[in-house]
């Protein structure tokens, strides 16, 4: 028997949304933030309107893989426009917009649709001509008291992901840059936490709230949350832990791909929110042993939802098949330049680079946008094969 009569879920939330869009950069935009970063401006508006919304500006790096943002902590919005990985005289997924967890708790999913796509005041239209939505990114996240993970909790944790590494003492909570490991991390005095999985998949982190928002200055805003969510029965003395489940929008789109919908935009994707967390959980177990699921992992699963109950859908994630004829050549001529490439000791850029100089890098553009994918995913894949073959190729 396992007591968990002091277990209290105190949030359960959509904690960001990661919004893609493909379009035509509108050429205007692309004007006026050339002026403001020629300006060195780091206050803009994006209309004439006196009462529109301001901005902090930025022009970025390639690093960033966009080359401007534009950020209203106040709003909770960040804005990425303007793909390196494309012309902006070319249609491409240049814009990609960020949502605080405090933007998504204030509004219902049509009025942040809305502040997205509308028609009228929709963000990606005064970006993008004929925007479409490509893809949405989301982390679920449930916040709880009263139960600490037990100390062998690797050895009982069920999951996909092969790498372990540790991580103790670090200062800071967000270890988002960790493409593919289970890290603990945590001080002397201090439960651990854990990142699992790589940001590419389904990743899920598990650490304590409590001191996180201290770290990021929102403990009003979380204390508050959680007293409205629990009826009142949040204890401001006891640490609230967290189970978050980030699933990358490739992930999403071939969980739709299996379900036979179309799952690119956070409108779409509402009402299967609850069976994507038992997605998750399910592929991410903490177990008793060998054949049993832990208690409060099945609490987790069966009791939490998010906006609208689980469907009990099986989902299966599926791949889109391409149509293209000579697929498996530009998956060949790909793979064996990045064996290559990898051999001599090439990073990423450069191996994009010598990518765009070949004759059919055009087709292979084609080739990826037909699986309803980008130059961006070409590169994501790229970076994976460079880093496999080093890490256990023959190039190592």
């Amino acid at each position: 028997m396992t007591d968990l009569t002091d277990v209290d879920i105190v949030g359960a939330s959509v904690d960001t949304v990661r919004q893609l869009f493909y379009g035509l950069p509108l050429p205007a935009m692309v004007e006026k933030l050339e002026r403001h970063a020629e300006n060195k401006d780091e206050i803009i508006t994006l209309t004439d309107n006196p009462l529109s919304m301001k901005w902090h500006f930025t022009r970025m790096g390639k690093v960033a893989r966009y080359r401007y943002k534009l950020q209203n902590n106040d709003e909770g919005l960040v804005v990425l426009f303007g793909s390196y990985f494309g012309k902006l005289d070319d249609e491409g997924q240049h814009l990609k917009v960020e949502l605080s967890p405090h933007f998504i708790s204030q509004r219902s999913v049509k009025k942040i649709w809305q502040r997205l796509h509308g028609e009228y005041a929709g963000l990606s239209r005064l970006f993008l001509s004929n925007p479409v939505p490509k893809g949405v990114a989301v982390h679920l996240a449930c916040d709880y008291q009263g139960f600490d993970l037990p100390s062998d909790f690797i050895q009982h944790f069920s999951t996909y992901s092969r790498t372990f590494r540790a991580y103790d003492g670090l200062a800071e909570i967000d270890l988002s840059d960790i493409s593919e490991a289970i890290a603990t991390y945590g001080g002397k005095h201090q439960a651990k936490n854990y990142l699992i999985g790589k940001a590419a998949s389904v990743q899920m982190c598990l650490y304590d709230k409590s001191y996180e928002i201290k770290k990021s200055d929102k403990v009003d805003y979380f204390t508050r949350e959680w007293g409205i969510y629990s009826l009142g029965t949040f204890d401001p003395d006891k640490v609230v832990r967290r189970v978050e489940a980030r699933l990358h929008h490739q992930i999403i789109r071939e969980i739709g791909l299996g379900l036979g919908v179309e799952l690119e935009s956070f409108e779409q994707v509402e009402q299967y929110l609850t069976d994507i967390w038992r997605y998750a959980l399910e592929r991410n177990r903490l177990m008793m042993d060998q054949k049993i699921l832990h208690p409060f992992w099945q609490l987790l699963m069966q009791d939490v939802y998010f906006y609208v109950p689980a469907k009990d859908l099986a989902i299966c994630r599926k791949k889109k098949q391409a149509v293209d004829p000579i697929a498996r050549n530009i998956s060949s001529v790909i793979g064996n330049l990045v064996s290559i490439y990898a051999r001599q000791g090439l990073k990423t850029g450069t191996v994009m680079a010598q990518l765009k100089l070949l004759r059919c890098y055009p087709e292979i553009v084609r080739y990826y946008r037909s699986r309803g994918l980008n130059e961006d995913d070409l590169r994501q894949t790229v970076e994976r094969g460079l880093n496999l073959r080093r890490l256990v190729g023959k190039a190592a």
